[in-house]
């Protein structure tokens, strides 16, 4: 993992969580309890020394001569002492005791110490330890081992009585916790096995001299059931695959129980429990300090990762690093999702896809974990992060900024309904736009003699009239609810009624054609009072006055984009669109000129306050008309 250190310590947390979160996982021979059948331990205890008169540790070392001749009679597949037997006896007789009975059994597998540096700094030393043991260095493939110095020679004669030699280095992580073990490590010239790999590969009847290394990948074994590999990283370790917590996968049996069941009844039946299978030896007397974290427990004696070990060998349940490929596609995938929905949404989408993802990804994490693969959280996360960072950036400084734009030009023509539904749901503008015949309030307003006007002055002043007079009709239309559909030079057409869904009943409807028709009537005066305060500031600056004629007219027109794909047209046409732009034609400037049908609406409404007396205007176009009603803004409330 090629992180800054608090990044890697994070990364093996995540470790940690994703032992704790799998649980145990089966072991070799496993009975009905979900022990192992072929994998146990005797554990020196205190009770032993106390009872026994054993003393304090160094024990003698005929215990041990004992208990290896006892579990070669029971018949024990292999006897794996975690304890160090360099340093000769002061009472020779108990050196010469111990390999006898080791060289006797022929089953014994000790272990051996050294000092750990690079591989191109390995010394000579292994050959004078392993002896015989010692494995050829032939490799290929490219990666490093870890590297024998000053190894320690056991006490003499001790290496040609075992069966094999392995060594017990323990290559914690930073924080200090055991995760992984080189296997493998290398002298000058020579190989050596951990002490679990080369229990597992004699309990199977393989000779460890057949392995065979390939440097980054693994290590090749030959065992029943065919070729395994072994995965070692490009520093030459492998991930423990705990099976569990302490005592919980494989037997335990004290030493004080085994004498006193030796005592008292040394029979087939105890004998049976070691019979076939493994055997470590494991000392747990007060003070022997082997003990220190694992990912499943902070207090771990670790005599029992062998067989950790030793188990994950032989049923082949290995764990190794995510390969290239696969961790790019763990983080392409969730990438492109979050990506899409930045392109598909707002914020709140992408926030649930980028939560949906990370959840999955972490599922599909655990779910890697589960068949022996370890993909790298860590800078996972931080892409995901990254991701979701510049998706909101981009979101927002892009295609938001865009989509505001293309939002407040649809607001310009278009109800702040139908504007909300396209933004919604882009696809359904069509739908939303279609053409549909509906009974709304159509207004029109133009400025009296602005073409003389026109005339007369700089087109400048044409110009800042026009948006001055303009943006204050607008603000009028739009406060009452109106919608804005086109400019005609000086002249405005707006339209009520349309920014409300269809449907209802005919109740609903005649509520709807009612308010509206009265906010029309509202935002008309509303008009002629901001000309009002226009024309004050404008005869302050000593500019020229306008008055504008507002007509309104409610009926049934047709209503939607009435344009082409080039250009897009929401508006209204029909008799009462042309109906309501005689009537302003015909009104009184400053004045408003309504048909009946909408006085008669604004009325029940309220928005007009007095009795108005109809009268009869002639309409171009139309003929003479005796239902039109004349307001001015008093009228209207």
């Amino acid at each position: 993992m090629l992180q800054p250190a608090f990044l890697e310590s994070l990364e093996l947390w995540t470790i940690d969580v994703r032992f704790r979160a799998r649980g145990s996982i089966p072991v070799v021979q496993e009975d009905v309890e979900g022990r192992s059948q072929a994998l146990a331990v005797i554990d020196y205890d205190d009770r032993a020394a106390e009872t026994m008169g054993l003393g304090r540790w160094p024990w003698n070392r005929r215990v041990h001569a004992d208990l290896i001749e006892w579990l070669h009679a029971a018949g024990a597949k292999t006897v794996v002492p975690d304890l160090l037997f360099e340093i000769a006896a002061r009472d020779a007789d108990e050196d010469r005791r111990l390999v006898t009975a080791v060289r006797d059994a022929g089953n014994v597998i000790l272990p051996f110490i050294f000092t750990p540096v690079s591989e191109a700094r390995a010394d000579a030393s292994l050959a004078r330890v392993l002896g015989r043991h010692a494995l050829p260095a032939a490799s290929r493939g490219d990666g490093a081992l870890p590297g024998i110095s000053d190894a320690v020679p056991l006490m003499p004669g001790l290496a040609d009585a075992a069966l094999d030699l392995g060594h017990i280095w323990r290559a914690v992580d930073r924080d200090g916790v055991l995760r992984r073990l080189p296997l493998l490590v290398a002298s000058d010239r020579e190989l050596a096995p951990g002490l679990g790999l080369v229990a597992a590969l004699r309990h199977a009847g393989a000779d460890p001299a057949a392995m065979r290394l390939v440097r980054g990948r693994g290590i090749r074994v030959t065992m029943r059931g065919g070729e395994r590999l072994i995965p070692l990283d490009d520093r030459g370790r492998t991930w423990i695959n705990w099976a569990g917590p302490w005592a919980t996968r494989f037997p335990h049996y004290t030493y004080s129980w085994l004498a006193e069941q030796r005592r008292t009844s040394d029979g087939p039946a105890l004998r049976a429990r070691f019979a076939g299978r493994t055997v470590v030896l494991a000392n747990l007397t007060r003070g022997s300090g082997d003990q220190g974290p694992t990912p499943l427990e902070s207090d771990f004696p670790l005599s029992e990762v062998h067989l950790h070990v030793a188990s994950m060998v032989l049923t082949g349940q290995f764990i190794r690093n995510a390969s290239s490929a696969e961790a790019a596609a763990l983080t392409a995938v969730p990438v492109i999702l979050v990506t899409l929905a930045g392109l598909a949404g707002g914020p709140a989408l992408i926030l649930s896809v980028w939560a949906a993802t990370v959840a999955g990804t972490a599922g599909v994490v655990q779910l890697a974990f589960t068949r022996g693969v370890v993909p790298p959280a860590i800078p996972l996360t931080l892409a995901l992060g990254l991701t979701l960072a510049l998706v909101l950036v981009a979101r927002l400084l892009v295609i938001d900024r865009e989509r505001r734009r293309f939002e407040a030009a649809l607001g310009a023509c278009l109800p702040a309904r139908t504007v909300e539904q396209v933004r919604r749901s882009p696809g359904r503008a069509p739908e939303l736009l279609a053409a549909r015949r509906r009974e709304l309030t159509v207004l029109f307003a133009d400025v009296a003699g602005f073409s003389t006007f026109c005339q007369r002055v700089d087109p400048l002043e044409v110009q800042r009239v026009l948006r001055e007079y303009l943006g204050a009709m607008t603000g009028a239309i739009r406060d009452h609810g109106g919608t804005l559909d086109k400019y005609m030079g000086d002249g405005i057409l707006a339209f009520f009624g349309d920014a409300e869904p269809d449907g209802g009943g005919d109740a609903i409807e005649e509520e709807r054609v009612r308010r509206h028709a009265a906010n029309a009537v509202r935002a008309g005066a509303a008009m002629q009072r901001a000309l009002g305060a226009l024309n004050a500031r404008w005869r302050a600056q000593g500019r020229v006055e306008h008055r504008i004629r507002v007509g309104i007219n409610t009926g049934v027109v047709t209503v939607g984009n009435l344009g082409t794909q080039a250009l897009w047209d929401y508006t209204v046409i029909g008799h009462e669109v042309n109906k309501a732009q005689r009537l302003e034609g015909a009104a009184t400037a400053g004045g408003l000129l309504v048909a009946r049908r909408t006085y008669a609406l604004a009325r029940a409404a309220g928005a007009i306050t007095r009795n108005v007396d109809a009268s009869t205007k002639s309409l171009k176009g139309l003929g003479e008309s005796d239902d039109l009603y004349a307001l001015v803004p008093d009228d209207v409330a």
